[in-house]
């Protein structure tokens, strides 16, 4: 039984993908709503039934579903399949229904696009993103045949085969149905995601936009503008691509207009969509809907970087982190690049992601998040970061770099934690302690550690998207308190028994604005040197009170030996404000938890005895800022990049008198950062007696070796 010939989308609607595709089926759910979608009719997956049961067509597919096939075996298979599919005639039922839809379709003196609908394509589990045939300005019925089974065909192509076997189906069991609809002559277009694909948690609709058809979008060989509509409160930021120079592809009202249908579209569906829209003649139209898919172990991940160098930044299009060396590759060398490398392109086709499914990471110049590749990466489970205008230019062979996916950032050095190395790390008289960011990616060096330095609470107060100020506002304070708390209670019984120091919010403002809701944030020359760390905090009490309330509910909830690190404080005045609060927040300072000082400045090094006379249970010192401040030089500006010297003798002078400070006060010493690392720098804080280091996870083991071949040089 094979079914109707040809069906409308109100008849499509009352038929599952089974009968009609994923593709059709989902178009026909938005027809049947109040949005807008172009008028089109489905050929039923029982006339592409009908034409394989020839019995030459049959005998081609068959050889698709043989056991043991080698993938090259598989690709001469399908295509013979295409090719015996394109020059088997179609029946004169089936072409006469063809005649008459397109006569109807085209009535107005439009062309048709024709687009095929596999009934495996645009599922929860798959999307196969532009592997399938769409044909447009399809002009006279002869041409509607031809496109007919080039759609039938595509199901059989080779990328569209091996992505089937990846995923563990049965290429031969594909069954395809066809899109007949009339084509819209796009001026702008583009795609609008239900949610962020980078950050699922984040109550955001991304939208992108470029000008004409959106096929170059979905393609990836143009950068669309990417804007974030906010639902709690209508907020529409243009996150990248637009320029001050020319005006913007999409007004807010145009955004929010689509940000709702992505959402709408999402309640009929029951989960988060990824809508394909046009406009032409005054009027937006829906194209298509299908579902965000992601690997099957997406998570978020952050890689623990503390102050790391930023190489490349452009648009995170999956949740994870890659590392390793850098490829730039032309086309024409995916298919033989070695796995487990950063591959990085011009630009990223739906061809091309097939062949990078083993890549340690992507990082592509062009495209945006929404398309056809970035899909199949993310599916995968593949690091990417797109749009970053300047990678194949930036990275080079042989570089070794990590991809952080989320947050569309390249970052120089493998970042990778490597727990088996831990194992054989020597016992040292200086204490390591670790800079958490993710408290359970710590698990596994947390036994060997001697505590956190900075429990840094960027994971817990940004991961969002959405400025935490905005979230306070809008009553979800609460909600952050819980997350903290939790975060410090997580940390606490994995170095349980270890002191666990978490670091106050310390963002600066750039950094802020990239958050929904950071558009409020002051434009300052050098954040770095602005409104930052405990002395903004205490201008915004909200805030440091919500953190210090979850302090004391970790406590209450059995968290031991927590500790408070008030940040980049530049006065004796600000510390001792800071230490009102806590006992403001029912915390008693140095009795009910510990709370210590960072050190970033000269000015609070050189009067650290007065913050001291305060009382304080630690001392650690933020050596990147440090150095920053003391030689003056702006840590991120790549033109004096060369003259940042950890080991600068002024510095070293700077990190004694701290240490000697200190040590008359009986107090605790840790230098911390990425730049209390450095070879420059490591021995003299060896010399100076401090008590312990903090590092990144990746270089626990490396610091613990150096520090034991130092001490015992020392004779300690």
């Amino acid at each position: 039984m094979f079914g109707p010939t040809i069906v409308t989308l109100a008849e499509a609607a009352a038929l599952d993908a089974s009968a009609v595709g994923g593709k059709a089926a989902s178009l026909a759910r938005l027809a049947t709503t109040d949005l807008p979608v172009p008028e089109a009719f489905v050929v039923p997956v029982g006339e592409f039934e009908r034409f394989c049961a020839d019995e030459s067509v049959a005998a081609a597919i068959a050889l698709l579903g043989q056991p043991d096939v080698t993938r090259h075996a598989l690709a001469r298979a399908a295509d013979a399949v295409r090719e015996t599919i394109t020059t088997t005639p179609l029946s004169t039922g089936l072409a006469a229904e063809l005649a008459r839809t397109f006569v109807s379709l085209a009535a107005r003196g439009d062309a048709v696009v024709v687009r095929s609908s596999a009934t495996v394509e645009d599922s929860a589990s798959a999307s196969y993103a532009g592997m399938l045939s769409s044909i447009g300005d399809v002009r006279s019925a002869e041409e509607m045949y031809a496109a007919v089974k080039q759609c039938w065909a595509s199901a059989f192509n080779r990328r569209a085969v091996l992505y089937a076997l990846d995923l563990g189906h049965d290429p031969s069991a594909t069954k395809v149905a066809v899109v007949l609809q009339r084509q819209v002559r796009s001026e702008r277009s583009g795609l609008a995601f239900g949610r962020d694909p980078a950050r699922q948690e984040a109550d955001v609709v991304i939208v992108e936009a470029i000008q004409g058809m959106g096929d170059d979008l979905v393609s990836g060989e143009v950068t669309p503008e990417r804007y974030e509509f906010s639902p709690a409160d209508d907020r529409v930021t243009l996150v990248s691509g637009g320029s001050a120079t020319r005006s913007r592809k999409l007004t807010d009202r145009e955004v929010a207009l689509l940000a709702r249908w992505a959402r709408t579209a999402e309640e009929i569906f029951g989960k988060p969509q990824d809508i394909e829209w046009a406009y032409a003649d005054g009027e937006f139209y829906l194209l298509q809907s299908r579902p965000l898919v992601f690997s099957a172990d997406d998570e978020m991940v952050f890689p623990q970087i503390g102050e790391h160098t930023v190489l490349v930044r452009g648009i995170g299009a999956s949740p994870a982190v890659g590392s390793g060396e850098v490829v730039r590759a032309r086309d024409d060398q995916v298919h033989i690049l070695s796995p487990h490398t950063v591959v990085v392109l011009h630009r990223l086709t739906n061809d091309l992601a097939v062949h990078l499914r083993r890549a340690a990471a992507v990082v592509v110049d062009e495209g945006g998040a929404t398309s056809h590749g970035a899909n199949i990466l993310r599916e995968f489970g593949v690091p990417c970061v797109l749009g970053t205008g300047s990678a194949t230019a930036v990275l080079a062979d042989g570089d070794v770099v990590t991809v952080d996916g989320y947050r569309g950032i390249v970052y120089e050095g493998d970042l990778a934690l490597r727990p088996a190395e831990v194992g054989v790390a020597p016992e040292t008289r200086m204490q390591v302690f670790l800079s958490v960011l993710v408290p359970a990616q710590a698990a596994a060096l947390a036994p060997h550690a001697d505590g956190v330095s900075s429990l840094r609470n960027d994971y817990f107060l940004l991961q969002s998207g959405v400025h935490p100020a905005k979230m306070v506002r809008s009553g979800r304070s609460r909600e952050l308190e819980e997350t903290i708390a939790c975060g410090i209670v997580t940390t606490s019984e994995l170095f349980a028994g270890k002191p666990v120091w978490y670091k106050t919010l310390d963002a600066p403002t750039d950094e802020f604005r990239r958050l929904d809701g950071g558009d409020e944030e002051p434009h300052e020359r050098n954040p770095l040197l602005g409104w930052r760390g405990i002395g903004r905090e205490l201008a915004e009490p909200d805030l440091l009170d919500l953190e210090l309330r979850a302090v004391r509910r970790a406590l209450e909830a059995g968290a031991g030996r927590v500790g408070i690190k008030l940040p980049f404080v530049r006065f004796a005045e600000e510390y001792a404000a800071a230490l009102d609060a806590i006992r403001r927040a029912g915390l008693e300072p140095h009795t009910d938890v510990d709370v210590g000082v960072s050190v970033e400045t000269p000015g609070i090094a050189m009067r650290l005895a007065d913050v001291l006379a305060l009382g304080a249970d630690f001392v650690s010192v933020g050596v990147s800022d440090l150095v920053m401040c003391v030689l003056a030089l702006d840590r991120e500006s790549e033109r004096i990049a060369d003259l940042f010297e950890p080991g600068h003798p002024a510095v070293i002078e700077v990190i004694a008198r701290i240490a000697e400070t200190a040590r008359a006060a009986g107090v605790f010493t840790c230098a911390c950062g990425e730049s209390a690392r450095d070879e420059a720098l490591l021995g003299h804080l060896v010399e100076a007696g401090y008590d312990a280091i903090g590092v990144s996870l990746p270089f626990f083991a490396e610091v613990k070796r150096r520090i034991a071949a130092l001490e015992t040089h020392d004779g300690r």
